[in-house]
Formats: C-alpha cells, sequence, structure tokens
C-alpha cells in the first residue's frame, strides 16, 4: 500500500473518505426500495463476472497477482449472494428500521430512476 503520497495509499483513503461522506446517502436512498436493490446488485454481480485489466486503469499500482483475482472475484459474488439473500429475508425488518431512524421521510421523497439498459 505505501505510504501518503504513493498510488496505493491514496486510493485506499480515498475510497474511504467517498464511503463516509455519501455511503448514508447512497444507502439511505438504496434501502428504500429492497427489491430494486437487489436488481441492482445483481445487475452489477452479473457484470461483474468479467475481471478488468486494473493493472492498465491504474499504472503504477500494486495489485495482487493476477492468479489471484479470480479467486476475489468470485468471493465477492458470494458476498454479494449474501446481500441480496439478507435484503429479501429481511425487507420488512430493514422497512421498520428506516421508519424508527427517520430514514424512511429523508429518503422516501426522492425520484426514483432507473438504470440505463446496456
Amino acid at each position: 500500500m505505501g505510504t501518503i503520497g504513493s498510488p496505493g495509499f491514496e486510493l485506499l483513503h480515498a475510497q474511504n473518505a467517498f464511503y463516509q461522506l455519501v455511503g448514508p446517502y447512497i444507502n439511505g436512498y438504496a434501502f428504500g426500495d429492497t427489491d430494486g436493490l437487489v436488481r441492482i446488485v445483481e445487475k452489477v454481480q452479473k457484470e461483474g463476472r468479467r475481471i478488468p485489466d486494473l493493472q492498465a486503469a491504474y499504472p503504477g499500482v500494486t495489485f495482487n497477482s493476477k492468479s489471484e483475482w479470480g479467486s476475489a472475484n468470485t468471493n465477492l459474488s458470494d458476498g454479494m449472494n449474501e446481500l441480496i439473500s439478507m435484503v429479501k429475508e429481511k425487507k420488512d425488518d430493514i422497512k421498520r428500521q428506516r421508519i424508527k431512524r427517520g430514514m424512511e421521510e429523508k429518503f422516501s421523497k426522492l425520484p426514483s430512476k432507473e438504470l440505463p439498459n446496456r
């Protein structure tokens, strides 16, 4: 990963900052429509089966060996399966928690926009 100024370090901390800043808004919106969320995760999962050449996209960043990418991608897909199952099983609980925490009121009025078909 390196230290301050090295690409790996900077990318990791940029990702963490992004999650902290926008995570509550993305999750607040996404979990308002659990059926839509499941469809999006399934689409991401399907499109993620092909692993892009990350080394070409991020030159100068050290990655795990390409021989490890397949198993890491399988683990990611398995995690998405768990998320899909959890959202489907706990749909009613999620709704109740959102109402209790005020998330339903805060995010339910946002307009819904479908993802473009590819």
